[in-house]
């Protein structure tokens, strides 16, 4: 890097083995960006073999086969020399095959034209131009390096299209030459700016580095006592003056060092071999560009293998003209010193369990990541929590829980790449993301929560982990990196009670939420103690017969002040403060209660939370509420999600409850983890199909509610479709076999007055419920 001392103003050149390193990069430019453009190109053509040439044009099909073929081949050969770089052949054979190939396919790709215009329906000949015409365009940014092969692509294809036009008498070729001579030479044009282009920029890199290489090294007058060796260098970079002690510590000779520049040695001595020398190198690179005076600048070095830390210091020595004679320094073997200083720096930044940065490190790592970030830059943080996590501490341990923990960071970093990752304290987890300018401004958070989908198995146990993600972006969001965690924070809370299992994202909306959630919680005990709560009923129907079956029970706070509260404003909070357990005790008692005036054989869906299920008492708490109202256990349905049995005892209890005649329904299937196993686990009647799959209609969309359908089927379980709100939705579940449907486009929820009336209305329409009865149940 450092390879001599040059004076300012010394002219650039390239020297021959730059020369050849510029021509390897003009081919390797070209290579990287051409299975992109090779797949347009074969999109393109394949397109056209597919759609626009008759199935009788046997030789037509071949011939573009072929050519497709060729062009396949060939990206796997160039993707494959990229990677594996023994099998990368000289520059010049790469060139000659880079060569080969342009004229080979572009000959073909004429042929191919000639056939095709000379064979199909005249219909297709804009087709035809058109993908001609992307094809030379296509390959003239993938050559565009190699000036001479992006020409060639062009004249060959630009003058072979201008000699079939001439064989055709139709009266508008004249016409479609003339414009293809034009696009000839705009192609023309921009290869040969493209190429200038590259070799400016990468003339601009070469030189740049063989600055930062060369740059001077004019040392003079510095001693001191206390320093383990003095070095000296004249404006060449050689030495003028070599301590004992250096020849000692370098291993070299005093002749060898005399031959040596600075910079040399430096290099000879491994400097750039990590990421912290090139830093320092860069640094004095820089104090000798700016003629600075520079002290105790820290560089890692290797002596036959082993690393050291050296430090350095000099000043410039100068005439009193203004001239540079050199430089003059002093430098130490400081490597005991500071690998102690920086074991100490390390313990204080870094987790004691996982060896992750800490809540003190990610601090710092953010506010450099703000502070370092360009003016379009974005910073993003998150913060990930593990759901559910206290209760593999409580059931197995904490020396299992810490095992557990190893294990998902070991996962989690995988997938981290250039992110900063760290552990913020618990089983909760700190991203830091850079956004540059430019790029898309996604950041695909959801690989942590991908990365653990696969169960761990810690000490004989099979263990299911997920994760809950909140993040927030700078300076959009937050200028301040405390406030920034604050806001992710609120994100993460958000997504939890939304749940779980999900990535959420900081919104304004967001803070008004928080306050919301902070009185939800002060209220929440007065509104279960008053009797606050009741229920409302949405029906769920056949969807073969329209016959209602069942209602799902939907839990509401009638507050005496907001009026009206739905659950999404605080179920949350009640989970987080334990208050869910006398609530949803409340709402089984009032849906068992409501149930048993219904008509025999409808059934009542009660929603249960995971809180819920991992409580001791759950299964007693559902007994009772059937004893006390004497509703026949066939008729009770729960609804639970894949993250509330995720522990022996809360399956042990479903299967308690199923054995009575309480029937399970799996709610937000396809949302989640829930995989072939899980469903043979778990003790499910229903598979509840998530709305988000209903909602747009999309085939692919039915194609995974066929999917789930198939699957209920084969598993003996019933499928429904919630969400169901037009008669568009509701013609395509009933088409994939769907067999009960639930939704507005049935009827809103209900409460028990309009229930009653609605049961009544029912009761006289034949069972065919797919159209609102009036506008009392529909949605306004």
């Amino acid at each position: 890097m450092l390879t001599g001392v040059r004076q300012p103003g010394r002219r650039f050149a390239l020297s021959a083995s730059e020369r050849g390193d510029f021509f390897r990069r003009q081919l390797d430019e070209t290579a990287s960006v051409a299975p992109l453009s090779n797949m347009a190109f074969i999109l393109g053509i394949g397109s056209v073999i597919v759609f626009v040439i008759p199935p009788e044009q046997t030789v037509v099909r071949v011939l573009g086969g072929i050519t497709i073929l060729l062009v396949f081949l060939n990206s796997t050969r160039v993707a494959v020399s990229l990677r594996v770089p023994r099998w990368r052949q000289s520059t010049r054979f790469d060139y000659i095959g880079l060569m080969l190939e342009v004229v080979v396919i572009a000959i073909l790709d004429i042929v191919l034209f000639s056939k095709l215009f000379t064979t199909i329906d005249s219909n297709y000949d804009v087709v035809i131009i058109a993908t001609m015409a992307g094809v030379m365009g296509a390959g003239t940014i993938n050559f565009y390096t190699v000036r001479s092969a992006s020409l060639s692509w062009i004249y060959i294809h630009g003058l072979g299209l201008m000699i079939v036009f001439s064989m055709h008498s139709e009266p508008y070729l004249p016409v479609l030459a003339i414009q293809l001579a034009i696009y000839m030479f705009a192609l023309t044009v921009g290869a040969m700016y493209l190429s200038a282009s590259f070799q400016r920029r990468w003339m601009a890199e070469i030189q740049a580095d063989s600055e930062r290489q060369t740059v001077s090294l004019l040392l003079d007058g510095f001693e001191g006592g206390s320093r383990d060796w003095l070095w000296e260098v004249d404006t060449d970079g050689r030495f003028s003056h070599i301590s004992p002690r250096l020849s000692q510590l370098s291993g070299l000779s005093v002749s060898d060092l005399q031959d040596m520049t600075f910079g040399q040695l430096l290099n000879h001595l491994e400097i750039t071999s990590s990421d912290e020398g090139k830093a320092a190198a860069e640094l004095l690179v820089d104090k000798f560009e700016r003629t600075t005076p520079f002290r105790d600048i820290v560089v890692p070095i290797r002596i036959d293998g082993d690393r050291r830390w050296w430090s350095f210091s000099a000043s410039p020595r100068v005439l009193e003209d203004g001239e540079i004679r050199g430089w003059r320094g002093v430098g130490s073997d400081i490597t005991e010193r500071y690998v102690h200083e920086q074991e100490i720096l390390r313990l204080a930044a870094t987790d004691s369990l996982t060896g992750l940065p800490n809540r003190r490190s990610f601090g710092s790592e953010l506010e450099r990541a703000i502070n370092g970030r360009g003016n379009l830059d974005r910073v993003r943080v998150a913060i990930l929590d593990l759901d559910n996590f206290k209760s593999v501490n409580d059931t197995l341990g904490h020396p299992v829980g810490d095992r557990l923990l190893l294990a998902v960071t070991d996962r989690l970093r995988t997938v981290a790449g250039s992110d900063v990752f760290a552990r913020m304290g618990g089983d909760e987890f700190g991203i830091v993301a850079h956004v540059p300018a430019g790029r898309n401004s996604y950041v695909g958070f959801e690989r942590y929560l991908d990365v653990l989908q696969e169960p761990f198995y810690i000490a004989g146990n099979r263990i299911e982990v997920r994760a809950t993600i909140g993040y927030a972006n700078n300076p959009d969001d937050a200028g301040d990196a405390d406030e920034l965690v604050m806001l992710a924070d609120l994100a993460l809370n958000e997504a939890k009670s939304t749940g779980r299992n999900r990535v959420g994202k900081f919104s304004p909306a967001l803070r008004a939420w928080a306050s919301e959630r902070a009185t939800a919680q002060q209220e929440l005990d007065r509104g279960i103690a008053a009797n606050q709560f009741e229920l409302h009923y949405q029906p769920q129907v056949n969807a073969t017969t329209g016959q209602v079956v069942a209602f799902e029970a939907l839990l509401r706070w009638n507050h005496p002040v907001k009026g009206l509260i739905g659950p999404s404003q605080f179920i949350g909070v009640a989970e987080e403060t334990g208050m869910i357990i006398p609530l949803g005790a409340q709402a089984m008692a009032l849906a068992c209660a409501e149930a048993a005036k219904w008509p025999a054989g409808m059934r009542v869906a009660v929603n249960v939370s995971p809180v819920q299920l991992l409580s001791i008492d759950f299964c007693k708490m559902v007994e009772s509420a059937l004893d006390a109202t004497g509703l026949d256990p066939k008729s009770l349905q729960l609804e639970i999600t894949e993250t509330g049995v995720v522990e022996d005892r809360a399956i042990s209890d479903l299967h308690t409850l199923r054995s009575l005649g309480v029937t399970v329904a799996l709610d937000d299937f396809g949302t989640g983890y829930s995989s072939f196993a899980t469903l043979q686990r778990l003790p499910i009647d229903v598979l509840k199909i998530d709305r988000f799959f209903i909602v747009d209609c999309a085939d692919h969309q039915m194609a995974v509610v066929k999917s789930v359908v198939e699957l209920a089927s084969l598993l003996g379980m019933v499928s429904l479709a919630e969400g169901v709100e037009t008669p568009v939705q509701l013609r395509r579940v009933q088409a994939v076999g769907c067999d009960l449907i639930q939704g507005f486009h049935i009827s809103k929820p209900l409460n028990a007055a309009q229930l009653e009336a609605y049961l009544a209305a029912t009761a006289t329409s034949s069972g065919q419920n797919f159209h609102p009865l009036d506008s009392d149940f529909s949605r306004p």
